[in-house]
């Protein structure tokens, strides 16, 4: 069976070495050993006895600990798309879904219900640090076939997001980054190029060379990894800084000022507010009630703040990083999303800004870093410094998903649910490249179906999945000290009646199916059909089958995965 070592047994008089490597019968006293690594025994009746399978498809996973803190900072930051991306998206994101809200106050709202989660997998990260984190802790503190349905769900939702989001680099930044300079440089040929990229095969090609960058930085081992996750994190930083700093120093007149003809184009600032409520635009004010309503966007704003967890195994120091990285991660994103986004509305305008999301004159989108380039208009050097940490933001997130991915991969294959192929590490990287490669291909799939079809959008509903793994991970976390005393015996407050680490995973499991109810009954965060409903019960249907045929296979060849699930994995 693949990944079985050789196996050295102790001679007794009737036992010889066995293995699984090919050896012709040999015969000593009563036992045959044959190739397979079987034994007839004639004593018995030639009943045979081969060696049992160990309880994992290895003793160790084979991942090694080369992951800084700065590393696992990287992980959960890059999953967050903490920067230029995140004040764009998120402010182009709730000013379309729930105009009236104030975005700003979204942000706090969705920072304060996302603590719990982030301290939730601080503290089960440190205790039951594995590749796989929720899938794992699923697996062995609640019920087998419901943490591979978690995990299955999470590993479908992340490349279908990740296919997505290779559409939305090429349909939304490449012609926002073009656009710009075209306009700012008056050359119609970059203003053309951007335009291209709704066309088939421009749209095609843009896409794939997103994913196979991402596989590369994802799957090609730390020493690739780890820099280039750093140097696309000092960039973005860089830009985000700039783009304060342009709007720092800039005010409202500014910018009305710079766009009136900006590049060429004919248009004025008053043109595009009066062309938009031709179209029947009308402003709407801040309200309280809106504002309300967008509380899920700024949960969803903070996913992924914590899946430096699902990297555990390979990460050093884990007690220091597992803080630093979730903890981190949210409260740099959280500073990021409220300064640039209050920079921004204070310089474009909420009217405008409203307005521009529904009506657009500019090839290109009208988010934030489109609305910077006029005034920049005189300097290329500072629009460069801003559109590049925006062209790299999402290779940066979906190579740090894909990463992500790998690992989940890898546990359900290190627990035999998936082919054992699948948990190989490469010797010269250290990196389960195979299971890179698994992902590479689903997230091309999900790329063309969200490029060509409008299954994707409209029936996969990711944030749904991601707050039922982030409910069942965090109840992990409640009956972690009941089922598992020992481990949580070094975290704080283990000695309460309730111990603390039970109380935080509570808050977070209710804030978690909160947000899950959210994501099913909103349209604006998920797609909240019948249609989209059913796919999302078939994809966890679909993980419950995929569980009981691997058990009936695996049973056949004499590995019990009850067994697999009661012991914990190495890390």
């Amino acid at each position: 069976m693949h990944g079985l070592p050789f196996q050295k047994r102790e001679r007794t008089g009737h036992e010889v070495d066995a293995g699984t490597e090919e050896v012709d019968a040999i015969e000593t006293g009563s036992i045959i050993v044959r190739d397979e690594g079987c034994m007839t025994s004639k004593e018995s009746g030639n009943k045979e006895l081969c060696p049992k399978p160990p309880v994992f498809l290895r003793e160790a996973t084979g991942l090694v600990r080369q992951f800084s803190w700065l590393d696992a900072l990287m992980i959960s930051a890059a999953n967050i798309a903490v920067g230029v991306w995140t004040i764009s998206g998120q402010i182009a994101f709730v000013t379309s879904a729930d105009p009236g809200a104030d975005i700003v106050m979204s942000v706090h709202m969705g920072f304060l219900l996302s603590i719990p989660v982030a301290l939730t997998y601080v503290l089960l990260g440190i205790v039951m640090p594995r590749s796989g984190s929720d899938y794992v802790w699923a697996t062995r503190l609640v019920k087998p076939v419901v943490g591979f349905m978690i995990g299955w769900g999470f590993w479908i939702a992340v490349l279908g997001v990740a296919g997505t989001l290779a559409y939305v680099w090429a349909i939304v930044v490449l012609p926002t980054f073009f656009g710009s300079f075209g306009y700012v440089t008056l050359n119609p040929g970059l203003v053309n190029l951007a335009s291209t990229f709704s066309q088939p095969v421009p749209l095609a090609i843009a896409g794939l060379f997103f994913l196979i960058l991402c596989t590369v930085i994802a799957g090609i081992g730390g020493n690739v990894f780890r820099p280039a996750m750093l140097i696309s994190f000092l960039l973005i930083l860089l830009s985000t800084v700039v783009f304060m700093g342009v709007l720092a120093g800039s005010t409202h007149s500014d910018f009305v000022n710079a766009m009136n003809g900006f590049g060429g184009s004919g248009i004025s600032y008053q043109n595009i507010m009066s062309q938009a409520q031709s179209a029947g635009w009308t402003f709407a004010p801040i309200t309280w009630a809106a504002t309300i309503l967008s509380a899920p966007f700024g949960v969803f704003l903070f996913a992924g703040q914590n899946l430096s967890a699902a990297a555990g195994g390979e990460i050093k120091t884990i007690k220091k990083s597992m803080w630093l990285s979730i903890v981190g991660s949210l409260v740099i994103a959280w500073i990021v999303a409220v300064v640039g986004i209050q920079l921004s509305l204070n310089v474009f305008g909420y009217d405008f800004i409203q307005a521009a999301t529904f009506k657009w004159p500019l090839v290109g989108a009208p988010y934030v870093l489109f609305l910077v380039a006029p005034l920049v208009s005189g300097n290329l050097f500072l629009l460069a410094l801003m559109q590049i940490g925006f062209l790299i933001s999402l290779p940066w997130a979906i190579s740090a998903a894909l990463l992500v991915c790998t690992r989940y991969v890898f546990a359900f294959s290190f627990d035999r649910v998936f082919p054992s192929r699948f948990a190989d590490i490469s010797e010269k990287f250290h990196f389960p490249l195979k299971a890179a490669a698994l992902n590479f291909v689903g997230a091309t799939i999900f790329f063309f179906l969200a490029a060509f079809t409008p299954y994707v959008g409209l029936l996969l509903n990711a944030t749904a999945i991601y707050c039922l793994v982030w409910a069942i991970g965090s109840l992990c976390a409640v009956v972690l000290p009941f089922k598992k005393k020992e481990l949580a015996s070094v975290l704080p407050g283990s000695k309460w009646p309730i111990p603390l680490i039970s109380i935080i995973g509570l808050i977070s499991t209710g804030t978690m199916l909160l947000s899950l109810y959210w994501a099913v009954t909103t349209p604006a965060v998920g797609p909240s059909t019948p249609s989209a409903d059913a796919v999302l019960i078939t994809i966890l249907l679909v993980g419950l089958a995929v569980f009981y045929v691997s058990r009936a296979v695996r049973r056949r060849e004499g590995v019990d995965l009850n067994q697999v699930y009661a012991e914990i994995p190495p890390e």
